[in-house]
């Protein structure tokens, strides 16, 4: 058997829930390795990859035991995004946080205007990778404008939030300001993507309520019990990091 077989038929053996809690412990693993061996460059890095990844995560559905209504994937790569944000602001500030919002954004622009180029020529054999990369990297127009969109809102809510209450209480309340920020940035993001994806810009629109109960609720849920989980990435950061020195950007 083919060795992609193996490994995918692995992780099908798992049940969504366990394989939930290892992506969650592997997306966070990673960005500690990012920031331990890269700096901020490694952040960076995962960042754009990470928004790549979690849009095209977030096209599947998956039932859990936990919740009635499946629920879209990429949560945990998006909650992996706001503790990457979060530590960039803790230890190399706001300026820095803010830049790689913006170099998520230009990374997932750019992929999508490389894919466009890509599909717009004429296959010589088979329209096999015409498909799948139609379905995996150009989505609906409304699928990109409210992912962008929600992204964008999300993380700027979290980059200031955390840096507000980091000014409001120094270097104290690593857990507050962790989890303040990011259990409300990833709701204002969930939201702000559901309503315009399923209702607002879609074809067909759902109905609000429909949207609130399958795609908000299950998914904020989730989101919660992660950001809580973050905070404990956030103090292994700040563990490894206690005696470098670096220059950050001033807090005021």
């Amino acid at each position: 058997m083919d060795s992609t077989l193996i490994f995918s038929s692995f992780f099908s053996s798992i049940s969504p829930e366990a394989l939930m809690f290892l992506e969650f412990g592997v997306c966070g693993g990673l960005v500690l390795f990012a920031n331990r061996f890269f700096g901020l460059s490694g952040l960076y890095i995962y960042t754009g990859v990470g928004v790549i990844a979690a849009n095209m995560a977030v096209l599947k559905t998956v039932q859990f035991s936990f919740y009635p209504e499946p629920m879209a994937l990429g949560t945990i790569i998006f909650s992996s995004l706001f503790l990457c944000s979060d530590m960039i602001n803790e230890r190399y500030g706001k300026a820095a946080a803010l830049k790689s919002v913006w170099l998520g954004f230009f990374s997932y622009f750019t992929l999508m205007l490389f894919m466009f180029f890509s599909l717009g020529y004429q296959n010589s054999l088979s329209d096999a990778f015409q498909a799948a990369a139609s379905f995996l990297f150009l989505p609906a127009p409304a699928l990109f404008i409210a992912s962008l969109t929600a992204y964008f809102l999300g993380q700027y809510v979290d980059v200031f939030l955390y840096h507000f209450i980091h000014t409001k209480t120094g270097e104290k309340y690593l857990w507050l300001r962790s989890s303040a920020s990011t259990l409300l940035a990833m709701f204002i993001d969930n939201a702000i993507f559901s309503f315009l994806a399923w209702g607002i810009l879609a074809v067909n629109p759902m109905p609000f309520s429909d949207i609130f109960w399958t795609y908000i609720l299950g998914v904020t849920l989730v989101r919660a019990f992660v950001s809580v989980g973050n905070i404990g990435f956030m103090y292994i950061f700040s563990f490894l990091n206690r005696k470098v020195k670096i220059n950050v950007v001033p807090l005021s």
